[in-house]
């Protein structure tokens, strides 16, 4: 028996939710809360479509990857929710299954024809329009249920973002579960780089490790060796193997019951055009795993990341100038943003159910945001952190030409023959997920225990 099996975590997570989804029913004023799982949609003048992706507040409360379309969920003040489950007699696809082991935390009604569940919803719709209140729908494409219903009203949205940030032990325990079948998948990976195989050749020796299919990750991966890792979010797997194996970025994480990992790592490769360059890159690569060490010490409750991605641009300030590949103090270079060119993204986001989890920028549960400072404009987490927080910590270090070039034109003080015998290995980027524990007692690295363990 797993973790997940145990019924207390299982009765736990479900106190949790019931609980504050009353208090914001009973905060907005409306009666129920209904919650539509959405349904495939297809590519344009064509019948296939991407694989569908339930809405998110209902893998929270189902716990689960594999959702069908057409559910829905009925939430209300001082009753177990109802489940409305659709499960079609189909011979072109296998039916998705009702998740009858949560009997006991919900009422579920099956339904093999689409217009009996639609008509036993409004049913149920109805029975909590008393007087004047009304029902909050959060649905994707949805028509109103009833013409009582109030689509994705921002105040009830607003609040159960915000309340996604902090996890419960059952949520912990599925991430654990997703960082170990990732971490397989990312050692399988490091060895068939090892073995000279090309980035597809590495992303298939990733899904066979980590037992997922493409659909089932959270992710796309991105593989990407040499130049290629100067992409951010690099989305070819070349099918050949490339003549020079400078280094080998990966990105992948891995997908269970809905919840996601999200890693990355870096490798120097067994096949560099250049000794010397290996050696720079390699140097390069310990001062980065340095860097995000300090980093993650000082996550911690209270903490603001927008000042935690000021200190990953200190530090990098003095990785570079250490490094000789700028030629002027540390001080300057963050001063006059020398580094961002480096490393042009965020320090890390909010994890979850979604690799880029909602309510980030978030202040307060009524929906005040806090938009990240210039320059740091892509940064996804700019709210204070609490405690069983799941977040990512995912410096890194890049040669982007197309970045690089403007401060080329400016005669930035940058040693450009360090940057081009460096270019060919792309970047470096080092990422672990980290959920934080009570003030004083560090994080707990889901990541980096999960490497050890598998």
């Amino acid at each position: 028996m797993t973790n997940t099996d145990q019924p207390t975590l299982l009765h736990a997570h479900y106190a949790t939710l019931q609980t504050f989804w009353e208090s914001v029913l009973e905060r907005t004023g409306f009666s129920a809360i209904v919650l539509g799982a959405g349904s495939q949609q297809f590519h344009f003048h064509d019948d296939q479509g991407p694989a569908f992706r339930p809405n998110p507040l209902m893998v929270q409360w189902l716990a689960k990857q594999h959702i069908g379309e057409n559910a829905w969920l009925v939430v209300r003040q001082g009753t177990t929710p109802t489940l409305f489950f659709h499960q079609p007699d189909d011979f072109w696809h296998a039916a998705t299954p009702a998740p009858m082991h949560l009997s006991t935390h919900m009422d579920i009604q099956v339904f093999a024809d689409l217009d009996a569940l639609k008509g036993r919803l409004v049913q149920e719709v109805s029975k909590h329009l008393e007087g004047k209140h009304r029902v909050a729908q959060i649905s994707e494409r949805d028509d109103a249920v009833t013409d009582r219903c109030v689509l994705n009203p921002p105040n009830v949205i607003h609040a159960l973002h915000f309340q996604r940030a902090c996890k419960t032990e059952y949520e912990l325990t599925l991430m654990r579960q997703a960082s170990e079948q990732g971490a397989r998948g990312h050692k399988a990976a490091e060895a068939a780089f090892a073995s000279g195989a090309s980035e597809f050749g590495i992303h298939l020796a990733f899904l066979e490790a980590s037992s997922m299919n493409e659909w089932q990750l959270p992710y796309g991966n991105i593989v990407a060796q040499n130049q290629h890792a100067s992409l951010l979010h690099y989305q070819y797997q070349d099918r050949k193997p490339a003549a020079e194996m400078n280094s080998l970025l990966i990105d992948a994480g891995a997908n269970v019951d809905g919840y996601a990992s999200d890693i990355t790592r870096t490798y120097v490769g067994p096949r560099c055009y250049s000794a010397e360059a290996a050696s720079l890159f390699e140097a390069l690569l310990v001062r980065m795993q340095d860097h995000q060490n300090d980093l993650i010490n000082q996550v911690t409750p209270g903490a603001n990341y927008v000042d935690l991605q000021a200190a990953m641009h200190r530090s990098l300030a003095n990785i570079l100038v250490d490094t000789n590949l700028l030629a002027c103090s540390a001080d300057e270079a963050f001063d006059t943003e020398l580094t961002v060119p480096f490393c042009p993204h965020g320090l890390g986001h909010l994890l979850g159910i979604q690799v880029h989890d909602v309510g980030g920028q978030q202040l307060d549960i009524e929906g005040h945001v806090a938009p990240p400072p210039a320059p740091y404009a892509s940064l996804r987490l700019t709210r204070p952190l609490t405690e069983d927080m799941v977040i990512t910590v995912e410096p890194g270090l890049y040669f982007i030409s197309m970045l690089l070039k403007e401060k080329r034109a400016a005669n930035a003080p940058i040693n450009w023959s360090l940057v081009e015998l460096l270019t060919r290995f792309g970047g470096i980027r080092i990422e672990d997920n980290v959920r934080l524990l009570p003030a004083g007692a560090g994080v707990e690295n889901l990541t980096r225990d999960a490497f050890a363990k598998v």
